[in-house]
């Protein structure tokens, strides 16, 4: 009996494949037995077997239909006995219209007087809810009612208490932390009973600033730890949600820090790096590790890393939502970096430990898929996990007042999901962004699914990071490529491509265009991934002084602010930051830090950001964002012989005051001399006095654009 083994699974409601790997002769009639719960063996008929090299496969057919919730194991005689595995039922004909569940109470629903736990768990023959109380672990077998849920109500004032669930599927038992729950104790080791309605109760502002497109955004991609750790700030709580929030804070050089600084900018919205929990950081010792959060644990629960007290599980809620109402305060929208599309280690995550194998792509040979390059795809196209998904998005609008998401890897998540977490999320809030990155990736989902870039015009609304743009005015992005010119860096041979970005990749010249509007086009030249711009321009333009590299930076900002499209700034992205020529940094410390010795070497250039951000939001803005077409009515495009891009408008109707606009683009490094057909005043941003009108003959300096307005 040394060397067999014998496997059982559940291939439809009424049949069961057994697999015997053993060289025993077996009878020529051997007899099979289910055993149901505490029932009575009953005898299985074989309708199929076949034997290879030592192994041999059992069809077997029952008496009756297997009944969800019920232990079975397998019998043959001389054998141990086998825990029947059920795992394959997810894949059942009438599986998700049977169990598919629509409530709003999965999770742990706190009340002083009790709180009520619920979990989907439609494969499990039982559920103990385990909890600690007055520090003691007890343990609560749970009722399975309606579509596969299981619930228990504990009396007492529960919050902060962990809990887990023992979970039996086919046989195996297995704590786990709840999919759905909002609350984590330190390093997420155990769930925890938290109170969202006390968070959804806590004082609300309402940013000043109007957003009725997408254009509208201008968004400042950062870290709320690598935003704020830096020494050379006054910023108490370093690395912390509550550090963001610091008001009066300065550099050693006595300009703004933190809060202020970000309101110095004028951005209208900040995008934070996952702030959903995540492993690879030491809640109670923060410093010791780092990690970007792309490894997420949950798709509810706040991270602790970032709380001042991450051992109480409310704090870190408490504190999420001070950051996110005082940046409300000052005129600054909050985005968050979300991670749908796979989990880290999902072999030991809750998802897997609930319902095996449900949240899961899977490749033709059973593995799951890989696309993500985690190992583990999320399935959003089945119905709860869309639900976990949507109900997720809709909790932190709901709960923290959020105002967008940027959907990291989203050309991995379905068409569907998107499009419905988008409507509903824009019922909650009007003025919800919805953007990520829309890579076509994978074969698991069918393209016609996929809610990639390439799919932009089934998603209306939904806005997609260009990489087109990127490549086009900053270059090679990636080691194999690196070393290539953009328009930024002095490649000047491509200009017709260079228009086609610059209106937002929504005209037909000279490709066809990526998407639907402007609004679904988020333009930018960096981001936390791959290198910084000051790095990429070291490698393609590394025989230029540190000057001229800065000047392109400056450029390349000005590109970026007068495009058509939703404008993405990276953390540092202003003073040239650099990473010292790493790329993938997600878990390097100190390196992504903000170095704020170098906002106070370099502060010229953050005032050239504060009057490029003034000038857009005055007027560059919302040009035909609601008609691809408008798009080349409003502005002619001129190729000027002298390397000079230029953009002429006479529809005053587009225009606001003005009669007449032209913008002028000097991508080289010498000064360009212009010759117009009438006199024209420069643009300058609105604080400044004192606006000079300038003859028909102009000069445009070295990396500049000028916009020159005739009234």
């Amino acid at each position: 009996m040394k060397n067999t083994y014998l496997q059982a699974n559940l291939t439809s409601l009424n049949k069961i494949n057994v697999m015997l790997f053993t060289g025993i002769v077996l009878p020529n009639n051997p007899v099979f037995f289910v055993i149901e719960e505490d029932y009575e063996p009953r005898p299985l008929k074989i309708t199929r077997h076949t034997s290879n090299n030592n192994i041999s496969i059992f069809e077997l057919e029952m008496e009756k239909e297997y009944v969800y919730g019920h232990r079975y194991v397998v019998v043959l005689e001389g054998f141990p006995l086998v825990n029947l595995d059920v795992s394959e039922a997810i894949n059942f004909p009438d599986f998700d219209r049977d169990f598919t569940y629509d409530g709003d109470d999965l999770g742990a629903i706190y009340h002083v007087e009790k709180t009520d736990f619920s979990v989907w768990a439609p494969l499990a023959s039982q559920v103990i809810l385990r909890i600690e109380i007055d520090g003691k672990w007890e343990k609560y077998p749970m009722a399975r009612t309606e579509k596969g849920v299981y619930r228990y109500s504990v009396n007492g004032d529960l919050l902060n208490v962990r809990y887990q669930y023992l979970i039996t599927n086919s046989g195996v038992t297995v704590a786990t932390n709840d999919i759905w729950g909002k609350g984590a104790s330190l390093n997420s080791e155990y769930s925890a009973v938290v109170d969202p309605h006390f968070i959804k109760n806590m004082p609300v502002y309402s940013p000043k600033t109007i957003i009725k497109e997408n254009v509208d955004a201008i968004i400042y991609e950062t870290c709320v730890r690598d935003f704020t750790e830096d020494k050379s700030t006054d910023i108490i709580n370093k690395g912390k949600y509550l550090g963001l929030i610091e008001e009066g804070r300065k550099t050693k050089k006595n300009h703004p820090a933190g809060l202020d600084y970000l309101k110095l900018l004028g951005i209208t919205h900040v995008q934070l790096l996952p702030i959903i929990d995540f492993y690879g950081n030491d809640d109670a010792k923060a410093s010791k590790g780092y990690n970007w959060g792309y490894n997420p644990i949950s798709f509810f629960a706040i991270e602790g890393s970032y709380s001042t007290k991450p051992e109480v599980p409310m704090n870190r809620l408490i504190e999420f939502k001070e950051m996110v109402e005082t940046l409300h305060k000052n005129d600054i929208r909050v985005v968050m970096d979300v991670v749908y599309n796979h989990v880290y280690e999902f072999m030991y995550a809750c998802f897997q430990n609930t319902i095996p194998n449900y949240f899961f792509r899977h490749r033709n040979n059973g593995l799951p898929s890989c696309a993500s390059g985690c190992g583990n795809d999320i399935a959003s196209e089945k119905p709860m996990v869309r639900k976990a998904i949507i109900d997720s998005v809709k909790y932190f609008i709901d709960v923290f007042n959020i105002d967008g998401y940027r959907f990291d890897l989203m050309g991995l998540l379905d068409i569907d999901t998107i499009n419905q977490a988008y409507q509903e999320c824009k019922n909650l809030k009007s003025d919800i962004l919805f953007y990520g990155e829309g890579w076509n990736m994978g074969l698991e989902l069918p393209f016609e699914k996929k809610a990639c870039a390439e799919n932009a015009d089934k998603m209306p609304g939904i806005a997609f990071f260009n990489d087109l743009f990127r490549d086009v005015i900053k270059g090679g992005n990636f080691k194999n490529n690196i070393n290539e010119k953009g328009y930024v860096g002095g490649r000047l041979d491509n200009q017709n491509v260079v228009n086609y970005a610059i209106r937002g990749s929504a005209i037909d010249d000279p490709f066809k265009h990526r998407f639907l509007d402007i609004n679904q086009s988020l333009n930018y030249v960096e981001c936390h991934d791959n290198n910084t711009l000051f790095d990429k321009l070291t490698f393609s333009n590394g025989y230029e002084d540190e000057t001229t590299l800065l000047s392109r930076i400056t450029f390349a900002n000005s590109v970026l602010l007068h495009s058509l499209g939703m404008p993405l700034i990276h953390m540092g992205q202003e003073i040239g930051l650099s990473k010292s020529g790493l790329d993938n940094t997600y878990n390097v410390p100190k390196i992504n830090n903000m170095d704020w010795h170098l906002v106070d070497e370099r502060f010229e250039m953050v005032l050239e950001l504060v009057n490029l951000i003034k000038i857009r939001k005055l007027f560059f803005s919302k040009l035909a964002v609601d008609n691809r077409e408008k798009i080349n009515e409003i502005f002619e495009t001129q190729y000027w012989n002298n390397g000079v891009l230029a953009f002429y408008s006479d529809k005053e109707e587009y225009l606001g005051n003005f009669k007449k606009v032209y913008v002028l683009i000097n991508p080289t490094l010498d000064k360009k001399v212009y010759s117009l057909d009438d006199y024209y005043q420069l643009l300058v941003d609105p604080g400044r006095k004192g606006e000079a009108i300038i003859m028909k003959n102009g000069i445009i300096p070295p990396l500049k654009i000028q916009i020159l307005v005739h009234k």
